[in-house]
């Protein structure tokens, strides 16, 4: 065996990152937490009647999604590099998933990517590209509800008119509202909120 050979070997073991995968795993989640990572947020997304499919936006690595699948459509948005491939190798064998490799943001423009292993740390780079909302909309149809779990994005995505008639499970990463215009809100655990859509005066 050459160097050449050798090194693309080595390469390619990192790239499966089979520790990393196990424990990003539907398996080994599963054994960790059989009632779901966020088992209340869980129970909202399968049992509740939505009328479309989930869009479950920061789908990180499908902890939520491939669950969900078994009672609705999801799409899968998730811009993290690093977090795709474990994504992609949770939801390989989840045909109810489209995974959407691309951030959901208002306006559709260009951010930040990254590729660090933490995915705690801030993105650095690089750019990677997003669906706007209206450009989602028009691709995929209405969703029946999103998820939205954006590390603090999600204050600048109650300000979409395209939003205000289409429930909202969101996770706040700042401070929780006691009231919304367009919503009313129901507590689903300490993080999380369902927002209804207020019924329009005629």
């Amino acid at each position: 065996m050459n160097i050449g050979t050798l090194i693309h070997h080595l390469r390619l073991g990192l790239t499966k990152n089979r520790i990393g995968r196990l424990l990003h795993s539907n398996r080994g989640n599963a054994l960790l937490y059989p009632d779901g990572w966020e088992p209340k947020v869980l129970k909202c997304l399968c049992e509740t009647k939505w009328a479309g499919p989930v869009w479950d936006v920061g789908a990180f690595v499908g902890r939520h999604a491939y669950r969900v699948a078994n009672f609705h459509r999801v799409y899968a948005f998730e811009p993290n590099l690093n977090a795709l491939q474990f994504l992609g190798y949770n939801l390989k064998d989840t045909p109810n998933v489209v995974i959407v490799p691309c951030a959901l943001t208002v306006d559709g423009q260009p951010m930040k990517g990254t590729v660090d292993p933490d995915f705690l740390k801030p993105p650095t780079g690089p750019d990677v590209a997003t669906l706007s909302i209206a450009e989602a909309l028009q691709k995929f149809g209405r969703p029946g509800v999103i998820k939205i779990d954006i590390e603090g994005g999600e204050y600048e995505m109650l300000k979409c008119e395209l939003l205000f008639d289409i429930p909202l499970l969101i996770e706040w990463h700042r401070e929780i509202p006691t009231e919304l215009p367009h919503w009313t809100i129901q507590t689903i655990d300490e993080t999380h909120s369902l927002l209804t859509p207020r019924q329009k005066v005629a």
